[in-house]
C-alpha cells in the first residue's frame, strides 16, 4: 500500500562508500556466481530416492507467438491476495513500473491489464494492488514483442486476463495490518478494500479505497573530527515522522458496442504528514554548544489523477485510440525551529515553502495489420506540464526584528508545451524470429519565470530496434538497441535548504536532460514449470551526465559532460526440489555495474554522483532498485507446508554504497548490513489469511561519513570529517507486523 507523500520531493535515501563498493563486487559475484550455479542442476530430475516435486499445474506451454499461459491453478499454493501477489511469481519475470518521463507514452511500464495500458501515470505494482486475486481469470507471459499487445518497446510483458464482474463474483476484498516500528513505540496501520461490479451487461465498475498510517522514529548520532581524526564535536539527532493518508482510486468499463471501447480512470490522495526533529551539539567535553528543535507540517497535501481513453475498431486490421489524461498536485510545507547557540543566542528561524504541479497530456495511436507480417502503429502526443514554487525563510533573534534570509531562486514556475510523433512497426520475420523498430520526434519549450526568466526549446530524434529470436521452446535470445532522453525534474529548477543537516542546493535553470544511448543482450532459459533462468549485458553511453555542479559557490543539479554504464543482470527463479524440498523455490536477482564520468571538480574519472533523493529505493518492500549503484541483490525463499495450509519465506536485499561529490565536500552512505525480512503465513484460520512479518531483523544502521575540504574538493586538503551512523525511520529499522486479508 503507498503511504501519504511527505511532500512533492521527498524520497528514500541510499547508502554508499569506497569500501564498501569493494567488498560488495565480491558479494554481488558470489551471489550471481550462487544463482547461475544453482541454474543447471535445477533443470534435473529429483535425484533417485527423493521424492519429487508436486506437480505444478496450469502453466501451459510458450505459444508460436511467444505467449506463456498461467491460470488461477498455478498460484493457488502462494495464497495470493491481489493481482500484484500473482505477478510476483511469474517465473524469471519482474515488475517495472517504467521511466519517470512527462506525457504518457515513454512511461509505460512491462505490465497489461486485458491487453491494454490503463489510462493511468500510476505506477504499475500500485495498480496491481488494486486488483483482488479473486478478480484475475489467468495471466500470460509474452515474450518477444506481440502486435495484439498495447505497448511497444518491451522485450517482455505480463498481460492480466481479469475476469468479468457479474452480480454472482462480485466481493468484496479487505486488507488489514498493523505494525510496530522500532523506537516509535507506537503502532502503525493500513486498511485496504477492493470491490468490482457489473453495472450492465457491458459496464463494469471497480473501486478501491486504502487508508495508511506510518509511525516511526528515527536515533542518530553524529561525531564531528578535526583533519588530525581529533574528536571535537558530537551530536543527538531524533527525528519522528508521522505520515496519514487516504487514497481513493476507481474505474470504469464500458463497452457500447463491438467496435468501442471506452475506460476512465480517477485517483485523489490527500495525505496529513508531519515531522518533528530535535539535534543536540555538545562539545568533546560534554558542553552544550547547541539545540535545534522544531517540527514540519506539510499542509493541503494531495494527489489526483484523471485519465480516459476510447478504442474505436475500424476494420479487423485498422484501430485506433484516443487518450487524455490530468494530474495534479499540491504542498504546503511549514517548518518552525528554535534555535538556541551557547552561552544565551536564541533564533527562532521558519521556512514556507508551496507546491503546486500538474500534467496534461492527449495522445492519438492507430494501429494497422494490413501488411502481411508487419503491425505499424503511428500518431502523435501533446503535453503540457507545470511546477510552481515559492519559498520563504525568515530569522527572528529574542528581542529581535524578523528579518527575510536572502535565497537565490526561491520563487519559480516552471512550465513545458512538448509534442511528439511516433511510429513503430513490428514485423514477424519468421517463426520465433520478430524485429521491431520505432522512431520518435519529440520537440519541448521550457519556461521558467519568477526569480530567473528563461525560455530554451529543445528536440530530440529517439529511434530504437530490439530483436527476439526463440531459439527453442526453452530458449531465447533478445538484443536492443535505443535512444533514451531521461525526464527533467523541475524540482531542480528552485532553491531548498534543509536546517536539520545545514545543507542547500540552488535551482538551475540551465538543467538538460541527460541522453544516452542504450544497448542490452540478454538470454532466458526456461525449465519446468516454475523455473527460469536470465542472464543480460548492457552499456549504455551518456551523454550530460545528471550530477551536482557548482553554480555561483554554491551546490545546485546540473550536467557534467559524458560518461558510460556498463554491467551485467542475473533473474533466476529455482525450484529446490533437486535439494529435497519439494514445496520451495528459490529467487534471486542482481546486478553488478560500473559507470565512469570525469570529475569537473578534480578532473579525475569516477562513478557518477547521484544524490540520496535520486536512488529511489523503495520503502518497506525488498525489491531490487539499484539506481546508479555498483550493485544490488534480492534473494527471496519460500516453503510452502501444505499438511498446515500455511507457508515461510524470507528475503534477503543488499546494496553497494555510493559517494556523493559536491563543492565542498564528499558523502559516502554505507549500510553494513544486509536487510533481512522473514514471515508465517497461514490459511487455516478461515475464512482469512493470516501473515506474521519481521522485517529488517538486523536493524542495520545507515553510516553517512561527509569529507569537508579546505577551499573545494579539489584541494585535497581535509578539513574535518562528520560520521552519523543512522537507526529507524518508518522504514529505516526492525519492525513486527501482523496482515490479515478475505473477502466477504
Amino acid at each position: 500500500m503507498t503511504p501519504g507523500r511527505a511532500a512533492i520531493d521527498n524520497h528514500n535515501h541510499p547508502v554508499s562508500g569506497a569500501l564498501g563498493r569493494v567488498l560488495g563486487l565480491r558479494r554481488a559475484a558470489s551471489w550471481a556466481a550462487l544463482a547461475a550455479g544453482l541454474a543447471a542442476p535445477a533443470i534435473a530430475e529429483a535425484p533417485p530416492g527423493q521424492v519429487p516435486p508436486a506437480p505444478a499445474p496450469a502453466a501451459s506451454a510458450k505459444s508460436a507467438d511467444g505467449v506463456q499461459g498461467f491460470d488461477v491453478a498455478y498460484f493457488k499454493t502462494y495464497n495470493p491476495v491481489t493481482a500484484a501477489d500473482m505477478v510476483a511469481r511469474v517465473p524469471g519475470f519482474e515488475v517495472r513500473d517504467g521511466d519517470d518521463r512527462r506525457g504518457f507514452g515513454a512511461t509505460a511500464g512491462n505490465v497489461l491489464i486485458n491487453g491494454e495500458r490503463p489510462s493511468s501515470k500510476t505506477v504499475t505494482s500500485e495498480q496491481l494492488k488494486r486488483i483482488p486475486a479473486d478478480a484475475v481469470l489467468r495471466l500470460e507471459l509474452i515474450s518477444g514483442s506481440n502486435s495484439s499487445v498495447d505497448v511497444h518497446g518491451q522485450s517482455e510483458l505480463v498481460n492480466v486476463v481479469l475476469r468479468k464482474a457479474t452480480a454472482k463474483n462480485s466481493l468484496t476484498t479487505f486488507v488489514a495490518a498493523l505494525r510496530h516500528i522500532e523506537y516509535s513505540n507506537r503502532i502503525g496501520w493500513t486498511l485496504q478494500a477492493s470491490r468490482s461490479l457489473a453495472l450492465a451487461d457491458n459496464a463494469e465498475l471497480s473501486f478501491d479505497l486504502q487508508a495508511p498510517n506510518l509511525r516511526g522514529r528515527s536515533n542518530n548520532f553524529e561525531a564531528v573530527r578535526d583533519a588530525t581524526g581529533a574528536l571535537f564535536v558530537y551530536r543527538d539527532q531524533y527525528g519522528q515522522p508521522n505520515n496519514i493518508g487516504l487514497q481513493g482510486a476507481g474505474t470504469l468499463k464500458w463497452r457500447p458496442d463491438a467496435k468501442d471501447s471506452v475506460n476512465i480512470n480517477l485517483q485523489f490522495a490527500p495525505t496529513w504528514n508531519t515531522t518533528t526533529n530535535d539535534s543536540i551539539e555538545r562539545s568533546a567535553t560534554g558542553a552544550l554548544r547547541s539545540v535545534l528543535a522544531g517540527a514540519t507540517d506539510y499542509n493541503n497535501n494531495y494527489t489526483g489523477e484523471v485519465g480516459a481513453d476510447w478504442e474505436r475498431r475500424f476494420s479487423p486490421t485498422f484501430s485506433a485510440k484516443l487518450i487524455g489524461l490530468v494530474t495534479l498536485a499540491s504542498v504546503d510545507q511549514s517548518d518552525v525551529f528554535d534555535i538556541y547557540t551557547a552561552p544565551a543566542t536564541f533564533l527562532t528561524r521558519t521556512q514556507d515553502r508551496t507546491t503546486e504541479g500538474g500534467e496534461r497530456v492527449a495522445r492519438l495511436a492507430a494501429t494497422w495489420r494490413a501488411l502481411s507480417g508487419h503491425t505499424i502503429e503511428f500518431g502523435g502526443e501533446g503535453a503540457f506540464n507545470y511546477r510552481d514554487t515559492t519559498l520563504d525563510i525568515f530569522n527572528l533573534p529574542r528581542g529581535g526584528v524578523k528579518t527575510r534570509v536572502a535565497l537565490a531562486v526561491s520563487n519559480a514556475r516552471v512550465e513545458e508545451i512538448r509534442g511528439e510523433g511516433f511510429i513503430t512497426d513490428l514485423w514477424a520475420m519468421a517463426k520465433g524470429l520478430t524485429l521491431e523498430t520505432g522512431f520518435t520526434f519529440e520537440a519541448s519549450r521550457i519556461t521558467q519565470t519568477g526569480d530567473q526568466n528563461k525560455q530554451r526549446e529543445f528536440s530530440y530524434p529517439k529511434p530504437r530496434i530490439i530483436g527476439t529470436w526463440a531459439i527453442d521452446a526453452a530458449d531465447q535470445l533478445r538484443a536492443s538497441l535505443q535512444r533514451d532522453v531521461s525526464q527533467l525534474d523541475f524540482a531542480e529548477f528552485s532553491s531548498t535548504v534543509d536546517f536539520v543537516n545545514a545543507a542547500s542546493t540552488q535551482g538551475n535553470p540551465d538543467l538538460v536532460p541527460e541522453k544516452a544511448w542504450k544497448a542490452r543482450v540478454e538470454w532466458e532459459r526456461r525449465f519446468g514449470k516454475r523455473g527460469a533462468f536470465t542472464f543480460a549485458v548492457f552499456h549504455d553511453e551518456v551523454e550530460d551526465v545528471h550530477d551536482l555542479v557548482d553554480i555561483a559557490g554554491a551546490d545546485a543539479y546540473g550536467n557534467i559532460g559524458a560518461g558510460t554504464r556498463s554491467g551485467v543482470e542475473i533473474k533466476a527463479a529455482l525450484p529446490l526440489a533437486f535439494l529435497g524440498l519439494p514445496t520451495a523455490e528459490l529467487r534471486f536477482n542482481g546486478l553488478l555495474q560500473d559507470t565512469e564520468v570525469r570529475d569537473p571538480k578534480t578532473g579525475q574519472k569516477r562513478s557518477f554522483s547521484v544524490s540520496p533523493e535520486r536512488q529511489g529505493s523503495p520503502p518497506g518492500t525488498a525489491t531490487l532498485n539499484a539506481g546508479n549503484k555498483d550493485w544490488a541483490y534480492v534473494v527471496n525463499f519460500r516453503q510452502a507446508l501444505p499438511s498446515i495450509r500455511s507457508s515461510w519465506g524470507s528475503a534477503l536485499v543488499q546494496w553497494s554504497g555510493r559517494r556523493e561529490y559536491k563543492r565542498l565536500e564528499a558523502i559516502d552512505y554505507q549500510r553494513a548490513d544486509p536487510r533481512l525480512d522473514l514471515y508465517f503465513e497461514t490459511t487455516a484460520l478461515k475464512p482469512v489469511t493470516v501473515r506474521f512479518n519481521v522485517n529488517n531483523i538486523f536493524s542495520p544502521s545507515e553510516e553517512r561519513v561527509r569529507t569537508f575540504y579546505q577551499g573545494d574538493r579539489s584541494s585535497g586538503i581535509l578539513l574535518r570529517t562528520e560520521t552519523r551512523k543512522a537507526k529507524g525511520g518508518p522504514e529505516g529499522t526492525r519492525s513486527f507486523g501482523i496482515q490479515v486479508s478475505g473477502k466477504f
